[in-house]
Parts: C-alpha cells; sequence; structure tokens
C-alpha cells in the first residue's frame, strides 16, 4: 500500500493518497492536481490502508 502525497482530479469529488488505487492512476494528465482540493479521500484509497 504504497502512499504518496495526495492528487485529484478537476472532474472528480475525491482526492487519492495511495499508487495501488485504479481510479487515481486513471486519471489523465490534464485533469491531474496535486493536493486534496479539499475533496474527502477516495473509498478505494481508503479500502487499500
Amino acid at each position: 500500500m504504497p502512499k504518496t502525497s495526495p492528487w485529484h482530479s478537476i472532474k472528480s469529488g475525491v482526492h487519492h493518497n495511495n499508487t495501488s488505487c485504479n481510479t487515481g492512476n486513471n486519471i489523465e494528465r490534464e485533469n491531474r492536481r496535486e493536493g486534496t482540493g479539499g475533496k474527502p479521500l477516495c473509498n478505494e484509497c481508503a479500502n487499500l490502508r
């Protein structure tokens, strides 16, 4: 469960912090931003803890 600095998509309502998260890894580069964006953690990342 490799955790890293949080990132989010400008098109999503959640942020990610686990490099094993498929949803987080599928964010297109142009939509990806660093940080939480003030959004809650995605369920997939939470379950990977």
